[in-house]
């Protein structure tokens, strides 16, 4: 898979079949988007094509709200790699994109970029100025611009129409046994491994650290997790959050990886939070946040214990 930012242009313009949308997540709404799409550039012989946008639309209409996210970059990268897509077109979106008329934005997006052979689309796709672009100017434009176009239904998943909304609301409420229904998988962090300021190895306890670079929808506090690294799997305690004791303001998931010693650094980690043991919060001192931390071990240990999770109750 190839991945092009917009002031990119592939070697040659193939003859295309595109998706376009914001894909958090890539729950199975989005999966049904994207199969459809590589399923009718094989049929036809064509590059299949997903135009996507960085950072979310919404953050820059409502630049006071920052949008909360399902996936990292990295891990929306990687997840769309894995549905056989040729190529990725990621469009930084801009205060100007935003004002852009709905027939522009398909001329400029869509037409001039692409050998547009057939669009498709989600049921609830918008675009352009004001969100006024729909299906129906999609229709009319597919005409002018003599390309095909299909709209994707709906997927329903437990009498609810699958959606990243939803996903997002499950994931505040802790409730991630319910997640996968709509997933399509566990939910998880993604990222590759950085060193920070070995904070974690200095207090005795060594953290594998992540840096999201976007704001996560997973409430800022202390997890049990399951940790998959090099196809093995472990489980451990992850702290996401802004570690207020430190005074630090930029966001980070710092798991500490039970019966696990190797250097992991630049490799990628995926955390999947199975429990929140407590909301994340500053500590007088270091003596105090070390005391919580064995602490937080411990209650970690006695859930995976009780959950028979026994893979990570080896003494640490």
């Amino acid at each position: 898979m190839q991945v092009f930012s917009y002031g990119e242009q592939t070697a040659l313009t193939p003859s295309s079949v595109v998706t376009i949308g914001n894909f958090d997540g890539i729950h199975l709404g989005h999966r049904a988007l994207i199969c459809a799409t590589v399923h009718e550039a094989h049929t036809r012989g064509c590059t299949s094509a997903l135009v996507t946008f960085d950072p979310h639309p919404q953050e820059i209409i409502h630049s006071q709200q920052p949008v909360s996210r399902i996936c990292t970059s990295t891990h929306q990268l990687s997840l769309l790699e894995e549905l056989d897509l040729d190529e990725v077109h990621v469009i930084p979106f801009t205060e100007e994109l935003s004002q852009l008329g709905p027939d522009e934005f398909v001329f400029r997006f869509l037409i001039k970029r692409f050998d547009l052979i057939k669009l498709v689309i989600g049921y609830d796709f918008r675009f352009g100025k004001h969100r006024a672009g729909d299906f129906k100017l999609l229709e009319n434009l597919s005409q002018k611009y003599n390309f095909s176009l299909e709209e994707v239904a709906p997927v329903q998943e437990r009498g609810q129409t699958v959606s990243s909304t939803i996903i997002r609301q499950l994931i505040q409420e802790y409730r991630f046994d319910e997640i996968p229904h709509y997933l399509g998988r566990d939910y998880s962090i993604y990222g590759q491994v950085e060193q920070g300021e070995q904070r974690g190895q200095k207090l005795g306890f060594p953290t594998a650290n992540i840096q999201p670079g976007v704001t996560l929808a997973l409430p800022d506090g202390v997890y049990v997790s399951k940790i998959k690294v090099a196809d093995q799997t472990y489980f451990g305690v992850t702290n996401s959050g802004k570690k207020p004791t430190f005074g630090t303001n930029v966001s980070s998931v710092e798991t500490l990886i039970f019966d696990f010693e190797k250097d992991i650094y630049g490799e990628y980690l995926e955390v999947m939070p199975l429990y929140q043991l407590r909301p994340e919060m500053k500590f007088a001192n270091i003596e105090n946040l070390k005391t919580q931390i064995k602490r937080d071990i411990e209650a970690a240990r006695n859930y995976l214990s009780t959950h028979d999770l026994q893979l990570a109750i080896n003494s640490l």
